[in-house]
């Protein structure tokens, strides 16, 4: 579900963007709402495309020292980040829902929509990252991804 929004956000950021540059290099015209959608679209893109990211164990991080530990230290320290995580992406859900709430009255230059929608992408991604980590305790990840494999695949 997750994926489906990611794409689709991608689709229409590419499309706005691709249509502000013919627009622009084609016509000499440009839409004033155009660059303000494809930031607002990428925002989103970003925070709901963690969760697929941690769900699919795609995040970026240094495995380089942890890799050296024992397996039960290994398996201690990634519950131990895990907990850290948690915590972290809880006060962003918080925090993240206060300022909607609280400073999302204004609205945008261009498209003139209250900056609730575009701050509730905090929230929204920190939540979803927050039910993935959850999820990833405890049931198989939904996506498997293995570089040698894709790498072997792509090659041959």
């Amino acid at each position: 579900m997750f994926s489906n929004i990611v794409v689709v956000a991608l689709l229409l950021m590419v499309i706005v963007v691709l249509t502000l540059v013919i627009g622009r290099s084609a016509f000499g015209v440009a839409f004033f709402w155009g660059e303000e959608l494809a930031r607002y679209t990428m925002i989103f893109m970003a925070f709901i495309g963690g969760a697929v990211a941690l769900r699919s164990d795609q995040h970026p991080r240094l495995t380089v020292f942890t890799s050296m530990l024992p397996t039960g230290v290994q398996v201690w320290l990634e519950r131990f980040l895990a907990g850290c995580l948690a915590v972290t992406l809880a006060v962003l859900l918080w925090q993240g829902l206060d300022v909607a709430l609280h400073d999302g009255r204004m609205k945008t230059p261009a498209l003139r929509i209250p900056y609730f929608w575009i701050y509730l992408a905090v929230p929204l991604g920190a939540g979803a990252m927050l039910l993935m980590l959850l999820f990833k305790q405890f049931l198989p990840p939904a996506v498997s991804v293995d570089e040698q494999e894709d790498v072997k695949e792509v090659t041959e």
